[in-house]
């Protein structure tokens, strides 16, 4: 008669160890695939914040126009382009102007179609502000937000001096090339320059063309309020 023998303890405690380590190891593997899957999202959501950030400022500078403006009734301003940062609060930088392609169809609504923004950093969050009317800012403005993780925001300018009286600039103090502020009245820069630095992607700078030799011109009768 055949005896049947059984585990032992110590190959119980073997088995159940090997198991243990199993399972230890796909956890881990699983948990490392979760982690990288999550990484990935959110890098993938950070570049296109970035992507849809950039073309935001790429239409807005390629539509931009040579509108005087007069904010809630105060005194007109000929710079049609600014990086003053008296226009708004912005932990850093700001780029204010004047658009066009603001659709109005069949000009149904009591607006024109051409809309201020303004681009500014708020809580390290750069945002995109435009309100409906270019002289009446009492309405609240549309804020939306385009990239997160922003620590410096920053705009240059472009002069062309072929585009104007070359002597007549440099009799004003005003030099061609790229300059840290517009403070010209009645013209708008041939290229406008803007740096983000973000946490994700570090410092980049692009550089686009407002077709300034033929922007459009508007005048206070063609505008709305």
């Amino acid at each position: 008669m055949t005896q049947q023998r059984g585990f032992t303890l110590v190959e119980v405690l073997v088995t159940m160890a090997i198991f243990a380590l199993l399972g230890i190891g796909s956890f881990t593997v699983l948990d490392q695939m979760s982690k990288t899957k999550t990484q990935s999202e959110a890098a993938r959501e950070q570049l296109q914040q970035m992507q849809f950030g950039w073309l935001m400022i790429e239409q807005d500078l390629r539509q931009l126009v040579n509108k005087p403006t007069r904010p809630n009734g105060t005194e007109v301003v000929r710079r049609y382009v600014s990086n003053d940062e008296r226009v708004t609060e912005s932990d850093s930088g700001v780029l204010a102007l004047v658009k066009s392609g603001y659709d109005n169809p069949g000009l149904l609504l009591p607006r024109s179609e051409l809309q201020p923004v303004i681009y500014r950093v708020r809580d390290g969050v750069l945002e995109r502000v435009s309100f409906p009317y270019v002289n009446d800012r009492s309405d609240e403005p549309v804020v939306q937000p385009l990239m997160n993780d922003v620590e410096a925001f920053s705009v240059r300018f472009f002069r062309d001096d072929a585009a104007g009286d070359q002597q007549q600039l440099q009799n004003q103090g005003i030099r061609a090339g790229w300059q840290g502020s517009w403070d010209t009245e009645g013209d708008v820069p041939k290229a406008v320059e803007v740096t983000i630095n973000s946490k994700a992607y570090g410092e980049i700078s692009r550089q686009f063309l407002t077709a300034a030799s033929t922007a459009v011109s508007v005048s206070d009768e063609d505008s709305d309020q």
